[in-house]
């Protein structure tokens, strides 16, 4: 007696299309949400970053007279092995006694940094992720003439807005004390620095100093400060005076029109000081 034959029916090719179909629109959905959460993974770790460096910035001020360090000048030869003895001069340096992570470390840097991390070498300044208001809103100059849109802009006393910058031109200079800070809660202290692409910004990396203004980099002026809107979704991380950490839009965050107070140590706006943005 022969058995019945069973025949196995697999899938059509329809079928498989309309799988595949399936499977694509489900990651197409769940890439987003992939991303986003990376973004925010980096982002906290960026946080957690700021969070340590503000510590160690009340540290210090503690125990140099209520004093912050300055974002360049004085040496410190102490810290020559730790930094290089060309190094010893900037601010994240004088943070290693109390954050003992090197700059030229990829762990003290933004995650979502893709920009050179390197110290003084040669004629290049360090780059990296982070950038310190030492400034204020005062322009990254001392004056310039740029006699092709008309602007001849020079300061010939500077005040200090930030939380300290000596220039070259100086007599003298004195180092910014917390009894200066008129509001801790809203003044930036170190935030993440300006760096798009080596390509835009014609540097490697970002400056580790703070800049206000210069939005209008893409007319091929100031390109050296274009920045990446979405360097770990779309807001960037700044530690304040008082040690809180908060996120901002970049956009909001360098205009001055939005945020110059916060960036003055007197708490206010100083429009004579705004970097024209042409």
């Amino acid at each position: 007696m022969k058995k019945p034959c069973r025949i196995e029916r697999g899938f059509t090719l329809m079928e498989l299309l309309v799988v595949i179909a399936i499977i694509g629109i489900l990651a197409a959905l769940l890439l987003p949400t992939l991303s986003m959460a990376k973004a925010h993974a980096r982002s906290a770790a960026c946080k957690n970053h700021l969070r340590q460096m503000g510590q160690a910035v009340q540290m210090y001020v503690n125990e140099n007279k209520g004093q912050y360090p300055t974002s360049v000048n004085p040496y410190e030869p102490a810290l020559d092995e730790v930094v290089g003895p060309r190094n010893t001069r900037y601010w994240w340096a004088k943070l290693f006694p109390y954050y003992p992570i090197r700059w030229t470390n990829a762990a003290y840097h933004c995650p979502g940094y893709k920009g050179l991390v390197a110290g003084e070498q040669g004629n290049d300044p360090p780059y990296g992720s982070y950038a310190y208001n030492a400034m204020g809103v005062h322009p990254p100059f001392s004056g310039f003439t740029d006699s092709s849109h008309g602007i001849d802009i020079r300061f010939p006393v500077l005040p200090m807005l930030g939380l300290g910058m000596p220039f070259h031109h100086q007599a003298f200079w004195r180092a910014v004390g917390e009894a200066d800070i008129k509001s801790p809660s809203e003044m930036l202290a170190i935030g993440e620095s300006r760096f798009l692409t080596a390509k835009v910004n014609r540097i490697p990396g970002g400056l580790d100093r703070a800049v206000c203004g210069l939005l209008n980099w893409k007319n091929g002026h100031n390109s050296e400060w274009a920045f990446d809107a979405a360097r770990h979704g779309r807001d960037y991380n700044q530690e304040f005076c008082d040690g809180h950490v908060s996120a901002m839009n970049p956009w909001v965050l360098f205009n001055p029109t939005n945020t110059a107070p916060m960036w003055n140590n007197d708490h206010q706006p100083h429009p004579e000081m705004w970097c024209p943005d042409y």
